[in-house]
């Protein structure tokens, strides 16, 4: 029999040992190896390969880390996890891959490990299912939210960063025709996140698409979770405390400064090491607004009530006794005017306050201005600070820190793959993952393999042409999520937004089959009246630019008040460059007090005299079906798969291309062009022929573009759409009226509402 060879290696490729496989009469390893699967638009297949059992010796049990023995196996030692190996036929690799123990037999027949093995993009596949977002590290990963950094940032590109700042209406803006740093969050590019990600995942990637100019101005907007980490947060905690009373004689109008002593015995505490308790200073870890709680212990003053003490909260004071060229932030006095006794008991103070990275931060008294004091309070006095979550200007921040916690480097590839029909090959060997969309995935015909000789005429062929599919492909992006403008907008215009339904030739069954985002909701433009700059004082129609919008309100007018702070991520085409309205005019933007022509913009179509390179939409004749799907459709629809017996060879099967097509020439009645679909249970120890699915690759052309299914308003003003007539579809056969169909107003589905 042949000689069979499944080799254990560790994650440097270092040979660990040979699997015994001695007491096999046959191998039972068949492999299956795949590109796409026409009949599942959402399926990417990879290589796999059945089950198989290998004895339990010795030798297996070490390089399986013997997870025979339950009570001594070692997790450390990733026992149960993959392992990479290579499978290896008289000599010539066939595969390689991954083995995993599932199942250990032990009393039975005979003793044996049950492996699964795993090959191609399953592995990859699986990794980026379970890599966070967040995890990844970015290119500058530390950022200083500042308007220098934004713009710095903004004119940079996807080369140098993974993230950009751009202007998107969310409301919320407290200056009109201005803008401030907190109206720009970060993005992230989609090339960034895909190029991290699987470069995190030890894997190479090649693609022209993700090189294309336009592709790396993709931008994501994860709804960031722009707030400090529970730990950076934590870091700027103290929780402080007097250790014994103090009495003190105070001037008039002298000054305090309250030292704290304790700083460690809990409940006192001082996280990052921020508060001296000599001095009695709270040196600022980072910028931001803080909340403070002093509690008075007993305070007491001997003297006229009705002179009123105040507490005095202090940002660069110079000393104990004087605040210098410091700033007071807060006064509050310290007790109501009364009678005697002058004792007030406790008191709790709470403020916020605004400190920048490095500010001096202390806590004062200060006497009334009109005599002398005798001013004590017990050794209970207590101070806390700590800094609210939300990142604020100035603040220091990590661009992984902002993405939402459950998002998966996964979710943005399959988004990726439904929006531009991305086929994938992954070569093992190197590591390496190339990916383009179906046109330009395959080689060209003159580097196709000449199978013709492979074809086992006699075994038979079957011709087999795709019905699985329902007569209705909806393309849609994900439901919206407290969008709420682009919600009404929906209802008023009765249609699903960026939503095309492609309708197949009669003989598909009827019914809808759907290929839906599961990450990115579609987005909307907007006429950025509140960030464009006045014109000599006047506002200036002409001028005002255009951006995408996410609002928490369907308003005709006027901006949201509240920001929105909780939506479905959207992705769009990020631009730092001018526009230009209808009349030549050069718009601007209002960047931090500062009139630009330069303007940092998202688009997600083509709106307001504002081209979108990329139209994100699926609908319109450039939109993502038209430029994507449109060819692949025409062969679904007109075209064939050759299923069919040859002789493939294990050199045949390990040296499989994806990106090659196939040429069979004879029989005529077959002859051409094809992509692989399927390599099926291929067995390298048999000189039986393998079973293969070809797909026809021909030039059909494309199919037909439903110019009725609307895009984008195209209007410079928002709301000024009205709902697109509903045109019913009759279907008669001769005079005889069979079936009459209407849009769906709510769903923009096309329904049957005679039969």
């Amino acid at each position: 029999m042949n000689d069979v060879v499944i080799r254990i290696l560790d994650t440097s490729n270092t040979v660990l040992g040979d699997l015994d496989l001695t007491s096999f009469t046959d191998f039972p390893l068949v492999l299956t190896k795949g590109i796409v699967n026409l009949d599942n638009l959402k399926a990417r297949t990879g290589t796999f390969s059945k089950t198989f059992k290998v004895p339990n010796t010795k030798n297996n049990a070490n390089l399986l880390s013997n997870v025979d023995n339950i009570n001594s196996r070692k997790d450390y030692r990733d026992a149960l996890n993959r392992k990479p190996c290579v499978i290896i036929v008289s000599g010539t690799q066939i595969d390689k891959g991954f083995i995993q123990v599932g199942k250990v037999f032990d009393g039975f027949d005979l003793d044996s490990y049950e492996l699964v093995f795993f090959g191609n993009n399953i592995d990859w596949v699986k990794s980026a299912s379970e890599l966070k977002l967040r995890n990844i590290t970015y290119a500058n990963n530390v950022q200083e939210y500042t308007s220098s950094d934004i713009n710095t940032v903004n004119s940079g590109d996807s080369d140098t960063y993974d993230h950009c700042y751009p202007y998107i209406s969310k409301g919320g803006n407290e200056l009109s025709n201005d803008t401030q740093v907190k109206d720009f969050y970060p993005s992230f590019y989609l090339t960034g996140l895909l190029n991290r990600g699987f470069n995190s995942l030890g894997w190479k990637v090649e693609s022209s698409f993700l090189t294309d100019s336009n592709i790396k101005r993709l931008a994501c907007d994860l709804n960031p979770y722009f707030k400090l980490t529970d730990d950076e947060v934590s870091a700027t905690l103290i929780r402080v405390e007097k250790t014994s009373p103090t009495n003190t004689i105070m001037s008039a109008g002298d000054l305090h400064r309250i030292v704290f002593q304790d700083d460690s015995v809990l409940p006192n505490r001082d996280n990052g090491s921020n508060y001296n308790p000599l001095t009695g200073i709270y040196t600022t870890p980072r910028s931001g607004k803080y909340d403070v709680t002093v509690f008075m212990d007993r305070f007491d003053r001997n003297s006229n009530p009705s002179n009123i003490a105040r507490l005095v909260l202090v940002k660069n004071g110079d000393s104990v006794s004087s605040i210098g060229a410091g700033v007071e932030l807060i006064e509050e006095p310290l007790f109501i005017t009364g009678a005697s006794p002058y004792d007030f008991g406790d008191r709790y103070f709470t403020f916020t306050v605004d400190l920048i990275n490095g500010d001096e931060f202390s806590i004062y008294i200060e006497a009334s201005s009109s005599n002398t004091q005798n001013v004590s309070y017990s050794s209970g006095t207590f101070a806390s600070l700590l800094v609210k979550s939300d990142i604020v200007e100035g603040d220091s921040y990590d661009l992984n820190n902002v993405i939402p916690k459950d998002i998966t480097l996964l979710d943005v590839i399959n988004d990726f793959t439904r929006m531009f029909n991305i086929y994938y090959w992954t070569d093992v060997k190197t590591k390496t993952i190339y990916l383009e969309p179906r046109d330009t995935f395959f080689e060209s015909k003159t580097s196709a393999l000449d199978w013709t000789n492979k074809l086992d005429i006699g075994k038979g062929y079957e011709v087999d042409y795709i019905s699985s599919y329902k007569r209705n492909i909806e393309f849609k992006y994900k439901d919206l999520n407290n969008d709420e403008w682009l919600k009404g907008w929906q209802d008023v215009n009765k249609r699903i937004h960026a939503r095309y339904n492609h309708v197949l030739p009669d003989r598909f069954a009827e019914g809808t089959n759907t290929v839906e985002l599961g990450l990115f909701s579609a987005v909307y433009a907007h006429v950025a009246n509140e960030a464009t700059p006045l014109d000599g004082g006047l506002f200036n129609g002409n001028i005002v630019f255009t951006t995408i919008k996410i609002w928490n309100e369907y308003l005709t007018s006027g901006l949201p008040v509240e920001i929105i702070n909780d939506y479905n991520p959207k992705i769009f085409l990020f631009n730092n460059g001018t526009q230009t309205s209808e009349n030549g005019s050069s718009r601007k933007i209002s960047l931090f007090g500062v009139e630009s022509t330069t303007i940092p913009y998202g688009i997600f179509e083509t709106y307001n005299n504002t081209t979108s390179d990329i139209n994100l939409s699926f609908t319109g004749s450039d939109g993502l079906f038209s430029t994507y799907y449109s060819k692949m459709f025409k062969n679904i629809e007109e075209g064939g798969r050759l299923i069919s017996y040859l002789n493939l060879t294990s050199s045949d099967v390990d040296n499989l291309d994806f990106r090659k097509l196939v040429y069979i020439n004879t029989p005529s009645k077959v002859s051409g062009y094809y992509l692989i679909e399927q390599v099926i249970d291929f067995n390298p120890l048999t000189d039986s022929l393998t079973k293969v699915s070809l797909f026809k690759f021909e030039n059909l052309g494309s199919v037909a573009i439903d110019g009725t299914q609307e895009g984008n308003n195209s209007s410079g003003t928002d709301n000024s759409n009205t709902p697109p007539p509903l045109q019913p579809i009759y279907v008669e056969d001769g005079s005889n009226l069979i079936e009459v169909y209407i849009e769906n107003p709510v769903t923009g589905l096309i329904e049957p509402v005679y039969r």
